[in-house]
């Protein structure tokens, strides 16, 4: 074997290896991207779930908040132990985390005459919303009196 044979094999071999690199970090690059663009689509929803769970549970209390507040104006002291079956709503006080919060309670009673029970129900039912987030609650509660 001559060293020109060689010399040439080797150069024939290495143009036929010219551009592999560029389309090697091509392919990283584009595996990179993937990578990146999945890793962000995890993050913002993780951001959303995390908003509903807060919310979440600030409208649920703020039901929580307006069924007592029914059971208070129904049973509390110096109430007349009635209800009308008009619906309520209000707005909760912007401190404490129930900005952007209102309640709708509804209080329904019926009378047992053979138990001389009065039974009340009450439906409180709550939305918040954050930005473009609305998050629903609703809570209902029984309570029942002898007349």
């Amino acid at each position: 074997m001559s060293p020109d044979f060689s010399s040439h094999r080797l150069a024939n071999y290495s143009m036929r290896q010219r551009g592999s690199m560029l389309l090697v970090s091509i392919f990283v690059i584009l595996v990179l991207g993937a990578l990146a663009l999945t890793l962000t689509q995890i993050l913002q929803d993780n951001a959303r779930s995390t908003v509903y769970e807060v919310y979440g549970a600030r409208t649920l209390n703020a039901a929580n908040s307006g069924a007592q507040r029914a059971l208070n104006e129904v049973l509390g002291p110096g109430s007349a132990e009635r209800c009308n079956d008009a619906t309520k709503t209000f707005s909760l006080p912007n401190g404490g985390g129930f900005s952007d919060c209102e309640v709708g309670i509804v209080c329904r009673q019926f009378d047992i005459s053979e138990t001389s029970e009065r039974h009340f129900e009450i439906s409180s039912h709550a939305s918040c919303s954050a930005a473009e987030f609305i998050i629903e609650r609703s809570v209902q509660v029984q309570a029942k009196i002898r007349i």
